[in-house]
């Protein structure tokens, strides 16, 4: 009995251990794939955002346009599109097979394009791709009422 119980306190210990492990590398799960996107956007941080999505990612906003990587970068860069807030909540991300995920959450946006303002609240959809050992970005859309 004492020999299961220790072999029961080992095993949980050991994977609460992997999944703190696994939740600060971003390349490996991509829940944290999405987090460090979403923090990307809000530093404005093209470099990052390169390193976190793949050549042929595009990106949908909230009134349908659609940006693919390089323009995105530029608008960032550019001071087209200036962030001030960039947040995600109750994140929500499915497996399907080994090489795909997709992660669904809340957002807010705050900040500026094309020196209009803008604040936008709702939902996104991102989806991973496994490229290599790397998970990528492969797209992202934002959906909800813009305004205010």
């Amino acid at each position: 009995m004492k020999k299961t119980i220790f072999l029961l306190g080992t095993l949980l210990t050991a994977s609460v251990s992997f999944a703190q492990i696994t939740a600060t590398t971003p390349v490996q799960e991509p829940q944290a794939m999405a987090s460090a996107f979403f923090k990307a956007f809000e530093n404005e941080d093209a470099a990052s955002i390169d390193k976190l999505t793949t050549t042929d990612f595009a990106i949908i906003n909230f009134d349908g346009q659609i940006a693919d990587r390089d323009l995105l970068d530029q608008a960032l860069e550019g001071g087209f599109l200036v962030v001030e807030k960039a947040s995600i909540a109750n994140l929500r991300s499915r497996a399907y097979g080994d090489n795909t995920a997709v992660v669904t959450g809340e957002s807010t946006f705050n900040g500026s394009l094309q020196g209009n303002n803008f604040s936008s609240k709702g939902v996104f959809t991102v989806t991973c791709v496994k490229q290599g050992t790397d998970w990528k970005i492969a797209s992202a859309q934002l959906s909800g009422a813009a305004g205010k």
